[in-house]
């Protein structure tokens, strides 16, 4: 799978604004080094929570409103840092070990939510084709140029057919521009352009229709959006406001970028919504269509900055790139979202949280992807086809809704990757494209729109770029069809059979990527200590066509329910990782093949590992010692063995599971074990799972030799 480039000097004065100074300290605040072990274990072990679901919210922050700073040295950063002032860092590597979530200011000011103004004392534009008028202090016309030189309220209505609003009041002042009905059109720069203020707020009147328009090319040397801010930027109001960036970003903010409003459509040929330090969307419908990325923040040198959090509102994107993309931080803590994003759905070069709210992604790449941490403490996440999942160094799942459908692994946990060493030299060169494409641009030709790039990959891309997302590298097989049918999966733990549920299809779509189911695993590889998958409460729904759980170190179930359709090929498994795999509570039924079977290596609670065997469609239901349902599972591919744990099994007791009223019984055990005694056929013991070690598996750990 594609790991993410760090961004190089093209994209940093992209993202600057053409601001060279600028982009050249975001290159060096990007020139990062391997960076692993960045989680201490601090707190991370938490406590089973069975069914229940365990409501871990990182949303309440504390606000440090500091000023950027140039590039400190370490001494200088620890200086600053015993003062309490915000600071910007030399190195990724130093932004990530001292990023905390909680230092984050994720919430709206009252006057982000507030878009009242006052009519009568604000200075009136009225735009008229060619020209402009203006009424009240604080603002000139000159032909279709409107520029605003003081603070206050202009309330602006009219057309425009070529002509520009240019703010340039002092850095201390705060500007409230009202879209009254407005519609700008401007060939050769931004529709509004803040060049210098502290604050902007644009306003939607309400039942108001607005829109605004920029050309392909500009003759600004530092504008890149049709809405273009220097400063703090928030867009509020109840009226609507259509926004089509033709030259490269739709909203671009070198600070902070604040949606808070009704109805906002934003098409653009790069980035959708660019806030440099931040981006917080609070309110609204939104809707975004990008040749880019749908929603940005690049900030890499500062931990307080660079985070993207979406806390209410409806968004709907359609990206060519990454869906929702952050440096620092990208967080979902409600609201309603839904992606098709050609690269990852959601993105973070460190961590991610999903806290609230429902979201439902296509995914080219992955479904949700964060290098160091990925949280998932409430809401509903759907992945209706991806590439892979969750994907992290470190993957907790504390509560809320989980439902993959993945072409490789549903669930991953890989060493986190904050180096730039594998960055092709080729990843920013020059394109050259037909004027209204996406990335045209004759100002910044060496400045493409931010593809996915093969060679951004880990350390496996360069064997992997080539072939068919999630195909295997070992043995030449040819990746599994996808089984016929409607794709329909789920799961209930201690339901009825006749409740099954039902889940994303795995295939709908993924051809329009061009995407072929792929399958086998990847090589052996050792394992790593900071690599972890742990399920502590919530509910998870996989169905993969790769690995369906799979740690690069070490997997901890302590309660909620897992229920894994895992695949159909022998290279991959539902259950897979290189060190430890322990239980102490919760709900788990896997059904997969039994080339790789994985049972625990031990728990608190017992478990069960048996042979039992199925096609699409099949039942799978798993009973206790006492004739209890554990759990119940719809097949959607052809299986081999199942594992099941439940919180009422006890070590010694007998599990059954009924395919299709076809039964197994084996027995359960809270230790691993070397011996080989699956059962198979109907009514036929089994013993809980072990054999030899295969490939990926350590001794004692593994299913059928």
């Amino acid at each position: 799978m594609m790991r993410k480039t760090i961004d190089s000097r093209a994209e940093s004065e992209r993202d600057c604004g053409g601001d060279s100074e600028c982009a050249i300290r975001c290159e060096e605040g990007s020139a990062r080094t391997d960076f692993i072990g960045m989680f201490r274990g601090a707190g991370l072990l938490l406590a089973g929570c069975a069914a229940t679901v365990l409501l871990f919210s990182a949303t309440g922050c504390s606000t440090t409103d500091g000023g950027e700073s140039s590039v400190a040295s370490t001494a200088e950063v620890l200086e600053e840092n015993a003062s309490g002032k915000s600071v910007e860092y030399s190195s990724f590597e130093e932004v990530g070990a001292a990023f905390d979530a909680s230092a984050l200011n994720l919430e709206y000011s009252k006057r982000d939510m507030d878009a009242s103004f006052d009519e009568s004392s604000a200075t009136k534009i009225t735009l008229s084709g060619g020209s402009a008028s203006v009424s009240g202090s604080g603002a000139v016309a000159e032909g279709s140029s409107v520029t605003i030189s003081t603070a206050g309220t202009y309330i602006v209505s009219g057309n425009l057919t070529d002509g520009s609003i240019t703010v340039t009041t002092s850095e201390n002042d705060k500007v409230q521009i009202v879209l009254n009905g407005v519609k700008i059109a401007s060939s050769s720069g931004p529709a509004i352009d803040i060049q210098s203020a502290d604050k902007c707020f644009i306003t939607l009147a309400e039942g108001t229709q607005n829109s605004l328009s920029d050309g392909s090319a500009f003759t600004s040397e530092y504008a890149n959006a049709c809405i273009y801010a220097t400063c703090d930027l928030t867009i509020n109001g109840s009226g609507s406001l259509d926004v089509s960036g033709n030259y490269r970003h739709g909203v671009f903010s070198k600070d902070d970028l604040v949606v808070y409003g009704e109805s906002i459509n934003v098409s653009a040929v790069e980035d959708g919504l660019n806030g440099k330090d931040s981006v917080k969307i609070g309110a609204g419908n939104i809707s975004i269509t990008a040749g880019a990325d749908g929603v940005k923040s690049s900030k890499s040198t500062n931990p307080e900055k660079g985070f993207v959090y979406v806390g209410g509102g409806s968004l709907s994107i359609d990206a060519e790139d990454d869906g929702i993309q952050a440096k620092t931080y990208l967080c979902i803590a409600g609201g309603s979202i839904e992606i098709d994003a050609a690269d990852d759905a959601l993105h973070s070069d460190l961590e991610g949280a999903l806290n609230g709210g429902s979201t439902s992604v296509r995914s080219g790449d992955d479904a949700f992807h964060c290098e160091t941490k990925l949280e998932v403490n409430d809401g509903s996440f759907v992945a209706e086809t991806c590439n892979e999942g969750y994907e992290a160094e470190q993957v907790v799942v504390n509560g809320g809704d989980t439902n993959i459908c993945a072409l490789d692994d549903a669930m991953n946990a890989s060493a986190a990757n904050l180096s730039d060493d594998s960055e092709s030299p080729d990843a920013n060169a020059s394109t050259s494209v037909s004027s209204g494409e996406p990335g045209s641009n004759a100002a910044q030709s060496d400045d493409p729109i931010d593809a996915p790039d093969a060679s951004s990959s880990n350390a496996d891309s360069s064997e992997q770029q080539n072939m068919t997302p999630g195909a295997s590298k070992q043995d030449g097989a040819i990746p599994p069809e996808l089984p016929s049918g409607d794709g329909s999966q789920g799961g209930q733990a201690g339901g009825a059979r006749g409740d099954l549920g039902q889940a994303p299809d795995a295939q709908n779509g993924m051809e329009r990527r061009g995407q072929a189911p792929g399958g086998q695993g990847g090589a052996p590889g050792a394992s790593d200590s900071n690599c972890l998958i742990q399920i502590n409460g919530g509910t998870v729904v996989l169905d993969s066509q790769g690995d369906g759980v799979d740690s690069n170190g070490n997997a901890e179930i302590n309660g909620g329910t897992l229920l894994v359709n895992g695949p159909s090929s022998d290279g991959d498994g539902a259950f897979d990782y290189d060190g430890e795999a322990t239980i102490s509570g919760g709900t788990v039924l896997m059904a997969g093949t039994v080339g790789m079977a994985q049972s625990f290596t031990s728990g608190t609670q017992a478990f069960a590992l048996m042979q039992a065997s199925g096609s699409a469609g099949s039942v799978i239901e798993a009973t206790d010692a006492d004739g209890n349902v554990i759990a119940t599972l719809m097949a959607t591919k052809a299986f081999g063995c199942v594992l099941v744990s439940g919180a009422n099994v006890s070590d010694g007791d007998a599990v059954t599971v009924s395919v299709d009223g076809a039964t197994t019984s084996a027995t359960a055990s809270t230790t691993g074990t070397n011996s080989v005694a699956m059962g198979g056929g109907a009514s036929s013991p089994g013993a809980m799972g072990g054999g030899p070690a295969t490939r990926k598996r350590p001794e004692g750990q593994g299913g059928p030799a």
